[in-house]
């Protein structure tokens, strides 16, 4: 009091439930006295007559702006008809008891599974950990039940989620009307911050230049960095108030930080109101310089109408910058002011846009016609195709329809966006082509149609996708490409950040060693209780535990959580942790479709690739947006297993959907680790029209320019049984297996007898141009069960190899009838020409043995062999100053021959000192690291992880001992155990009312040697799958090894085809293994996630 101070604290905001954003109090900050002073004749930027108007944007910098969004529980009564408060609670502050009075979402707050939101603004409370929220018990209904709260602060990039679930009611629960909610973190969701800008508009001084509709504007940085749409008017009383004739209506907005240089703005408005119609006279922009000691206005001049009735009839407008005017604090507190005009700004371009309604009958549509160009500098925004240039009556049948759009300039345009919106009486549209022309420098862009907009026709989509034709970009993926991020992540700013200075939520990403860019996909299961809104991250574990952070998987502003059945991709950056443990490989895979009239495709697309060491199962090609259109090449990212190099692959289509056929070119797949290229060659129609009529393609393997499998083809001939009633009419299917994969499925349809599978007759098939399947195994037989006589019984097939003149039996003898024998159709073979090898009784063995870097040597060493038949003899390795070997960090590879000892069980290795030499202290020691040993006859590898010291001795009694870590089976030796098997399945049925089925049941075992293939669970004069029941079945095939996985599934036909599954039981009955594959879901479409079928996983 002494000194006098007086502190001013200015407010110019409402304090009105209905005004403004519906507080009833406000935090203010003081300033210096000179704002409250009268001003001086001396003018700043913008015009502003009064000096508070110059604080706003200051002030809302300074303070943090939450948008809480409360959710209404579903249960009876949830909702409330009591007064709610809420109190923030942060690290630094609290906000106090603060109403909610004014919801932005509803006038009748907090009724039952609503959703309210507010705003609480406030000056800095520090990182917000708490908030309580609570009620004064009043109303009717006071009692209420909340199910979370989430805090969102734009401006520090948080969302943040408190879970709650309970009720606040006298009532009920523990009788509380106020809780605390705590914050979830690993619910926190992070994005890129917003910063306040100050927005001026300014109405024209002509007539009826006011509007009462309501404005927006977005805001364009470089590179086609974009703010989101954003209305100026947050209800009608607003817009009633601003955009008056010759007025300036001034709003302080958080919106995205598009960078340092603005260099467009769209404006436009709804047309809504009783005078829409609008004249801007210009828009000023200010913001805060990035070091906050200033601020910068910049000034769109438009002297445009934007209404229906004026000028161009146009209701948008893109305005680019003319003027800056700067204003920036010096270190000795003076203010300086520069005004200058901006360099090389983007020019305002006419673009020409001729629109192609194709010829077929009932092309032409009546509705509503938008469309949005995009180009590398930007895009148009959603423009509608109101009045065209050279027509009245717009996107009649055969027509082409030119329309003028006004933009600044896009640069290279690659992809454009059109839809309607259905109405009217012919709403239906089938496009044919579109052209676009930049009038000021003459580029033409042509996109090819050929698609309709219809919600009757094709797959019912009235939005569509379609890019240039000669763009070869990513049309995929709804995040940043990966070539852009990889040159990101990898760029010297990466390199250049101090990682001791980085804080907060960075923290997380950043960690000592080198970064590296990775590519994350993220499937979310098809469970009722699949998804998510919590915020995931994941672990990167390497090379001797070499472990990441936690790497933040975030979504971009305005998606939350993982929705059920989704597949996510992310780009994010971590720490390299070099060969990551147990994960597939990823592949950047291109397809490119054919350039020939309906060469496109709406089919579902499968895949199958087989490679030397294994093959994966049918994958779906995710047809997302635009791709398999017409000469276009679409990229992709897969994870495959490592099986590579790869040697063939399988393309298969449905053949449904409004396009059933497609001409697929070629297919490239690229390792993104190692960069190895594999190219598949087709060039053909998958269709059963046209080409070779199939819709299933094999193509063979190209890699540097060499096919990596040969072609033959074969010949296939069938033994009927001679017994009574052994031919068939039914429709009969084989699949060959061989060590090069298998053939797919083959239809037995044309034999040299017009009478097929008769009574003692042979019936042979041709098959050629096939893919080599190397030595055969296997042979799978079955029919459809179809025509007056299908059962049969087989008795044995040949296949010829007609490029190896090698013929392969598989003997049969066995009924495929659902009548007779064991009532099984379908039955897997092994071949004939396999049968057990006498015992080998001599052998060799490759030995590879690896020095570490712990210590090598010059002496000898010596191996034993324990094999489960017999041990080998001392295996002597001589070292010597010629045949130097047992080098620090080496690979040595010896030979040996011995007698057969089966499977290698341990290893015997020993040190030994050669007579009569000194041995230097360095020596005493040698580092062994690893052992491989292949079995030759067969190809059977053993590895053997010894990592470990071996002391050099004189005598053979010192050695050590190494269990064998891995083995490998060679096909060769897999061929000689193929033995028929039966397998018991028993299935159980849930107790939940409903959980029978009358569908017709199917099973698929899968084990390491193979698969059943898809067998029926069908049994004479029995009502199967009733709820709580046990059912029996027996299976025969060919041993499948350890059981790996069960597929169940249905067909939906019956009465009530809903089935509960509780869980599947195999035993295989020559050995007693028995395997529980756990289920407790249902296959039904009309509950749980709507699958009919499941994969089952063995119980641990």
């Amino acid at each position: 009091m002494n000194n006098e101070i007086t502190y001013y604290f200015p407010c110019q905001r409402w304090l009105a439930v209905e005004e403004d954003d519906g507080q009833l109090s406000r935090e203010l900050l003081p300033v210096d006295e000179s704002y409250v002073l009268p001003q001086s004749e001396e003018g700043g930027g913008g015009g502003d007559n009064n000096p508070l108007d110059n604080l706003a944007l200051e002030q809302k910098d300074k303070s943090t702006t939450f948008s809480v969004t409360i959710k209404t529980g579903v249960k009876k009564n949830a909702g409330t008809d009591a007064n709610v408060f809420i109190t923030l609670f942060g690290t630094q502050d609290d906000t106090g008891m603060t109403l909610l009075k004014s919801s932005k979402t509803n006038s009748d707050k907090f009724e039952r599974d609503s959703i309210e939101i507010f705003t609480v603004e406030t000056l800095d409370l520090g990182d917000l950990w708490k908030v309580r929220l609570g009620h004064d018990n009043t109303g009717k209904a006071p009692g209420w039940f909340v199910d979370w709260v989430e805090v969102d602060a734009p401006s520090l990039g948080k969302c943040m989620m408190f879970p709650c679930g309970r009720w606040l009611a006298k009532n009920e629960d523990d009788g509380s009307i106020v809780r605390d909610l705590f914050h979830a973190e690993l619910q926190t969701r992070l994005y890129t911050p917003f910063v306040p800008y100050e927005i001026t508009l300014y109405t024209s001084d002509v007539f009826a230049a006011g509007t009462d509709a309501n404005i927006f504007i977005i805001i364009y940085g470089c590179d086609a960095m974009c703010t989101q749409q954003k209305y100026l008017c947050t209800n009608k009383r607003e817009q009633k108030q601003f955009f008056e004739r010759k007025s300036a209506s001034r709003f302080i907005v958080e919106l995205e930080d598009v960078g340092e240089i603005i260099e467009k703005i769209r404006i436009g408005h709804n047309n809504m109101g009783m005078n829409p119609g609008w004249h801007c006279s210009h828009v000023d922009i200010r913001r805060l310089l990035p070091d906050k000691d200033g601020a910068e206005t910049l000034t769109f001049p438009c002297d445009r109408w934007l209404a229906t009735s004026e000028d161009d009839k146009k209701t948008i407008r893109e305005l680019v910058p003319y003027d800056i005017f700067t204003e920036k604090y010096m270190k000795d507190g003076s203010l300086r002011q520069v005004y200058k005009e901006v360099e090389e700004p983007l020019d305002i371009v006419l673009y020409s846009v001729q629109i192609f309604t194709g010829n077929i009958p009932g092309a032409g549509t009546d509705a509503k016609v938008y469309i949005t160009i995009y180009g590398d500098l930007g895009d148009t925004g959603e423009r509608y195709l109101g009045k065209s240039e050279n027509r009245t009556n717009k996107f009649e049948r055969g027509t082409a329809d030119t329309f003028i759009i006004e933009a600044a300039d896009l640069g290279v345009i690659y992809k454009i966006k059109l839809r309607h919106d259905n109405s009217k009486w012919c709403a239906d549209w089938y496009v044919e082509k579109v052209e676009i022309w930049n009038d000021t420098n003459e580029d033409e862009f042509l996109f090819l149609c050929g698609r309709w907009l219809s919600l009757k026709k094709e797959d019912g989509r009235l939005e569509r996708l379609f890019y240039e034709k000669e763009y070869t970009g990513d049309r995929s993926s709804n995040c940043s490409s990966p070539a852009d991020f990889w040159e990101i992540a990898l760029s010297s700013k990466m390199a250049d950040v101090d990682i001791s200075t980085v804080t907060g939520p960075m923290a997380d990403y950043v960690q000592e060693g080198p970064i590296i860019p990775y590519y994350v996909s993220v499937t979310t299961g098809k469970h009722k209780d699949a998804a998510t809104d919590s915020r995931a991250f994941i672990v990167l574990i390497g090379e001797d535990d070499e472990r990441s952070k936690h790497i933040w998987l975030d979504y971009p502003r305005g998606k939350r959580g993982f929705s059920r059945g989704s597949v996510e991709e992310f780009y994010v950056a971590g720490l390299d942790v070099g060969v990551i443990k147990k994960i597939e490989v990823l592949y950047e895979m291109t397809v490119w479709t054919g350039d020939v009239v309906g060469g496109g495709t709406d089919s579902n697309i499968f895949m199958t690739l087989y490679g030397i060491n294994g093959s994966t199962e049918e994958m779906q090609l995710d047809k997302k947006k635009a791709r398999f259109e017409r000469e276009q090449n679409d990229t992709f990212i897969m994870e495959i297993l490592d099986i590579a190099p790869f040697t063939k692959m399988r393309i298969r289509i449905d053949g449904l959907g409004s396009r059933p056929e497609w001409f697929l070119e070629r297919i490239l797949l690229k390792n993104m680790n190692t960069g190895d290229l594999t190219m598949f060659y087709y060039g053909d129609w998958l269709s059963q029209r046209k080409g070779k009529k199939t819709l299933v393609c094999e193509m063979c393997a190209v890699i540097d320019e060499e096919e990596m499998m040969e072609w033959t083809s074969y010949t296939v001939a069938v033994k009927t049984s001679d017994i009574l009633g052994a031919g068939t009419d039914a429709n009969v299917f084989i699949i060959i297996f061989g060590e090069n994969g298998d053939s797919g499925t083959l239809a037995l349809k044309q034999s040299a007898n017009w009478n097929k599978f008769e009574r003692n007759n042979t019936d042979t098939f041709s098959f050629p141009d096939m893919l080599s399947l190397g030595h055969l195994c296997k042979l799978r037989v079955w029919h459809d069960n179809k025509g007056i006589f299908p059962g049969w019984h087989l008795s044995y097939v040949d296949v010829k190899d007609n490029s190896r003149d090698e013929t392969f039996r598989f003997q049969c003898d066995c009924w495929l009838s659902k009548s007779e024998g064991d009532g099984q159709t379908v039955r897997d073979f092994a071949c004939a020409n396999n049968k057990i090898h006498h015992e080998l009784e001599e052998t060799t063995y490759e030995i590879v043995i690896e020095t570490g870097n712990g210590g090598e040597t010059r002496e000898n060493v010596w191996l034993i062999l324990e094999g489960r038949k017999n041990r080998s003899k001392e295996f002597l390795v001589e070292n010597s100053s010629r045949q130097r070997a047992f080098r620090k960090g080496t690979t040595d590879t010896f030979e040996f021959d011995s007698i057969y000892l089966g499977d290698i069980a341990s290893l015997c290795v020993g040190h030994l000192a050669r007579e009569d030499r000194f041995i230097p202290k360095r020596e005493l020691v040698w580092h062994v690291k690893t052992i491989t040993i292949t079995e030759m006859e067969y190809g059977n590898v053993y590895f053997f992880n010894c990592d470990c010291l071996i002391p050099l001795k004189r005598k053979r009694k010192y050695f050590k001992v190494f269990e064998v870590t891995k083995m490998t089976e060679s096909f060769a030796s897999k061929v000689q155990s193929l033995v028929p098997v039966k397998y018991e399945v028993i299935v159980t049925t849930g107790y939940e009312s409903g959980a029978g089925t009358d569908a017709n049941v199917f099973v698929t075992i899968f084990g390491a040697n193979g698969d059943t293939g898809k067998r029926e669970l069908k049994q004479k004069m029995r009502n199967l799958f009733e709820r709580g029941s046990t059912d029996r079945f027996f299976l025969e095939t060919l041993e499948l090894g350890e059981l790996r996985k069960v597929r169940l599934e249905h067909d939906s036909s019956g009465y009530c085809s809903g089935w509960l599954v509780e869980k599947v039981e195999v035993t295989n009955t020559s050995t007693g293994v028995a395997t529980i594959f756990n289920c407790g879901r249902w296959l039904d479409k009309k509950q749980g996630d709507g699958l009919t079928w499941r994969d089952l996983f063995p119980s641990v």
